[in-house]
């Protein structure tokens, strides 16, 4: 969720609180309390930017804003910023510990909408599943690596050439973002993906509804069908960089890291992406 340019901000608040202010006639506000988890590089800054438009103003918004939330931990444990606070980094079981406690704490107070990187709760699934209705966005999972190891060389996170990225703990990570979400795990060890799948596959079954990058339009539509406004889903974060043009071992190994998150991408299609329209 990184902050935008000066006047882009200016315009995407004016245009969230004209939103806001548009659904605060009786009626015309979200019909559910919504969860919207953010996996990142799926388009969720844009999403989610559309999805607080939709809450009229009387009602609140939670937001786990993830550059703060690393910043506030790490001055909270060492003193001083920290780049071990971080969703990879060796300390992203403290980060995700606190930020499920933001979760909890918005839905105790009672938030129309929560939104942000949070890991899937069975706390948060057990005292307020019945209220709150899930929703994410997926990316193909290969793509979304590929976007990440961009940013990441962009941002001067990770210096090294893909080769570097493929082999490192950090990619295997970054290439299992679906799986650490949905499983509820910050970290999940070589080895261990098969037990974290069954893990996350039960989970994606508890969301109503999940949409994808590729058909942002239909997205909105389903979730007009289920919550009732149909959000406007503008384009934010996009990379200007040039791609990543990948030889066939390195698309090979790709899909190997990724293989999990292939299989939560294909489970979620197969429920998803032929239903259009039965949100209701």
């Amino acid at each position: 969720m990184r902050e935008l340019p000066p006047f882009a901000r200016m315009k995407t608040r004016a245009q969230r609180y004209g939103g806001r202010m548009a659904r605060s006639l009786p009626g015309s506000g979200l019909r559910h309390d919504c969860a919207f988890m953010h996996l990142p590089k799926c388009g969720g800054t844009s999403v989610s930017e559309a999805l607080y438009a939709t809450v009229p103003l009387h009602l609140k918004i939670g937001i786990l804003d993830s550059p703060s939330i690393r910043t506030g931990q790490a001055l909270f444990h060492t003193g001083r910023a920290d780049d071990s606070y971080h969703d990879e980094g060796p300390n992203a079981e403290t980060v995700a510990a606190f930020r499920e406690q933001l979760l909890l704490m918005h839905m105790a107070h009672g938030c129309r909408l929560v939104h942000g990187h949070f890991l899937f709760s069975e706390t948060a699934w057990r005292e307020f599943g019945a209220r709150y209705r899930y929703v994410t966005i997926m990316r193909d999972p290969v793509e979304r690596t590929i976007s990440n190891f961009r940013m990441d060389r962009r941002t001067g996170t990770f210096s090294g050439d893909l080769d570097s990225f493929l082999s490192s703990e950090e990619g295997r990570l970054k290439a299992q973002h679906a799986l650490r979400f949905l499983s509820g795990r910050a970290r999940i060890a070589p080895g261990a993906e098969a037990d974290a799948l069954a893990i996350a596959l039960t989970n994606l079954e508890r969301f109503s509804l999940v949409g994808f990058l590729d058909d942002l339009p239909g997205f909105a539509a389903d979730f007009a069908a289920m919550f009732g406004p149909r959000p406007w889903i503008a384009r934010h974060n996009e990379a200007s960089d040039a791609g990543v043009t990948l030889s066939g071992a390195q698309r090979a190994r790709l899909a190997e890291l990724c293989a999990p998150d292939i299989a939560l991408y294909d489970a979620a299609r197969a429920r998803f992406a032929s239903k259009k329209g039965d949100a209701a």
